[in-house]
């Protein structure tokens, strides 16, 4: 069961990942290229460290896939020249990065998951304020999907070591807000 709920939620972030791109090329929306590219390197360390932790556990699958999309949006972004890059976003990356030091050197997977959330929020953050700004500009389906993904992963993480369930647990508070901000406080 965990396996289908694993491969269902990496099918919706797929999914999400790929509205996102095609909005992105069909200039709909702008990524803030250094978030995304951020989360990317985020993800792959949470991975590992998890892994390393504990083995694989079907709730990263979700999280696997999204890492390489969050990629591939930061490279269609890039070469489609549609992103932004505004001067707040390099603090929040700078703050960022240094969180991903801390948790690198770290040995421990709870820091480095604790870190990984931290440091996530502030890449993130350049995405939010955006969103705030300029709904228009994150508007995409891709934060619903992303949301019904976590809400999966969070499912699959039942009767497993909390440490599993802490970056799923996240991702449906920061893509939910997103929802929130793009979705809801538009039909306002």
């Amino acid at each position: 069961m965990e396996k289908i709920v694993g491969f269902a939620g990496a099918l919706i972030v797929i999914t999400g990942q790929v509205i996102y791109i095609l909005n992105c090329l069909q200039r709909k929306i702008t990524p803030s290229v250094l978030t995304w590219f951020g989360w990317a390197v985020l993800m792959c360390i949470t991975l590992i460290s998890q892994i390393n932790h504990g083995g694989w556990q079907w709730s990263m699958t979700a999280i696997a896939f999204s890492t390489v999309g969050c990629l591939v949006i930061t490279v269609v972004a890039w070469l489609s020249n549609n992103y932004s890059i505004r001067r707040s976003d390099l603090k929040f990356v700078a703050a960022g990065f240094c969180c991903v030091v801390v948790y690198v050197l770290s040995a421990n997977p709870w820091a480095t998951t604790i870190f990984a959330i931290i440091s996530d929020a502030l890449l993130g953050a350049p995405t939010i304020v955006k969103a705030w700004r300029e709904l228009a500009q994150e508007r995409s389906v891709s934060w619903v999907l992303s949301t019904t993904s976590a809400v999966l992963a969070l499912f699959i993480c039942i009767g497993h070591e909390i440490i599993y369930f802490l970056f799923p647990a996240y991702l449906l508070l920061y893509n939910g807000t997103m929802v929130q901000m793009t979705w809801i406080r538009r039909q306002r």
